[in-house]
């Protein structure tokens, strides 16, 4: 609580810091009150947006209270725009009072023989401050919505060191962080049910994190997972998001159900003629220790019979399946970064070790997904995906 509170409350004390900076800026710059006041409406706008959300945290009213568009900016500007004009425009303020405190005063006639800066270049800077971040903030938003429901399936064929004979082209689809609430529309519910099932997979393995963190949403979550149809089964682990709000009912109601949700459970089934161990550990937290715990705990119960699949939400829990030599791990939880600029440059390679498509390790094998939906509303080439196995 106190960790989500101080979240807040830095995002606050930044909003108030740019509005100020930005308007100061505007003002040296000898800008008109027009300009002045973009800055104005907009900071309004992105600050009513993060009350409108908080408050309906608080009090459990996950209707939407304002746009769907809306949600995504105050997302976008908060969670992404804001640390990068924040940073730069405060270190740039204390640089300035450092050089005024520590630069002795020069005279007025070295002064006077100073290049004087280009007023228009300067007006130009100031209005590529006061509008850039804005704008920027509006595209963002605008490509999110045209992305809103775009998934791609990403067809991997997956070599198995010592896989038993009778498995040899066994499929499995994939899926992975769904998300099931704010940014799920009907739409794309259906369709992933719909993608999933046309692959008419030997087994649908749903990696964690159904909902995106309200019960309320928990009813269709579990529907999805009934919906699934592989030809020996669907199984699923829980992911962090699932226990934002209350992990026991998440739990309870998760297990009434009957959608082959594995909690610390580890069943053995007959899949094309060969036993299939597949092993689900809750959720370990956000350290590696953690992620360990959760796996070893569970090795007393592995079947020395079975080919055996860790389905484990955090991809660093494939470090623990490496020790114990479990032939295939599928994880889900990074998005793939949610951003990338090219290549390896993105939040995924920064944050995990292990972050989109397949890892070996000795005689392991990880296959993360860069998940089917979004706890944030916009993604840079780190598509949304359900992977196709073989």
């Amino acid at each position: 609580m106190w960790f989500v509170l101080s979240i807040i409350g830095l995002m606050l004390a930044a909003d108030g810091w740019w509005w100020w900076y930005a308007d100061r800026a505007a003002r040296k710059a000898g800008l008109g009150k027009g300009w002045r006041a973009v800055i104005g409406i907009f900071m309004s706008l992105t600050l009513l947006g993060l009350a409108l959300l908080l408050g309906a945290r608080i009090v459990r009213m996950e209707a939407m209270v304002m746009p769907e568009w809306a949600v995504k900016m105050v997302f976008i500007w908060h969670f992404l725009l804001l640390p990068l004009v924040f940073l730069p425009s405060l270190a740039g303020r204390f640089a300035s009072v450092a050089r005024r405190l520590l630069m002795p005063r020069r005279l007025p006639e070295t002064e006077a023989n100073e290049e004087v800066p280009n007023p228009s270049r300067r007006a130009f800077l100031a209005q590529a401050m006061v509008l850039g971040p804005p704008v920027a903030t509006l595209a963002m938003t605008g490509q999110a919505a045209i992305d809103r429901d775009y998934f791609r399936v990403r067809r991997i064929e997956l070599p198995i060191p010592n896989l038993p004979s009778k498995l040899e082209g066994m499929t499995i689809a994939h899926v992975a962080d769904p998300h099931v609430g704010s940014f799920m529309s009907d739409a794309k519910f259906k369709a992933i049910i719909d993608r999933t099932n046309e692959l008419d997979a030997d087994l649908v393995l749903h990696a964690g994190d159904l909902i995106n963190h309200a019960l309320k949403d928990l009813p269709d979550g579990l529907e999805m997972l009934r919906s699934f149809r592989g030809r020996y089964g669907t199984y699923s682990c829980q992911g962090n998001h699932d226990l934002i709000e209350n992990p026991f009912i998440f739990e309870r109601d998760a297990r009434r159900a009957g959608v082959g949700m594995l909690i610390d459970d580890a069943p053995t089934l007959r899949v094309r003629g060969e036993n299939v161990q597949i092993i689900g550990p809750r959720w370990g937290g956000r350290t590696d220790g953690g992620q360990m715990n959760a796996v070893n705990r569970l090795l007393p119960l592995r079947d020395p019979n079975a080919f055996t699949i860790l389905l484990a939400h955090h991809p660093h829990s494939f470090d623990a399946a490496v020790t114990a030599d479990i032939p295939l791990t599928l994880s889900g939880h990074t998005h793939g970064g949610q951003l990338k600029l090219f290549g390896d440059l993105g939040f995924g390679p920064l944050m995990y070790r292990y972050w989109s498509g397949a890892y070996r390790r000795n005689n392991s094998t990880c296959v993360v997904s860069n998940g089917v939906g979004n706890w944030f509303p916009l993604r840079v080439n780190v598509p949304c995906e359900i992977i196709h196995l073989t």
